[in-house]
């Protein structure tokens, strides 16, 4: 993934980075921002995203 693409994902995943930390100290938000921010980066950049199954992929992976 290019940079663009990436900076997309964070933007996108914004509101709930917010809205997780404000369940922190304000002391520790800033830090927290960035520790988050650099592990999605991560993940993005190791490919460790997955498709996620179908609720029939699911079903017949996890119930058959």
């Amino acid at each position: 993934m290019n940079e663009v693409e990436v900076l997309f994902i964070l933007n996108q995943l914004e509101p709930k980075f917010k809205s997780v930390l404000y369940q922190t100290s304000p002391d520790f938000r800033e830090d927290l921002e960035q520790d988050l921010k650099e592990r999605v980066i991560n993940i993005i950049q190791n490919n460790k995203m997955r498709d996620v199954p179908s609720f029939f992929d699911f079903y017949n992976d996890v119930l058959m």
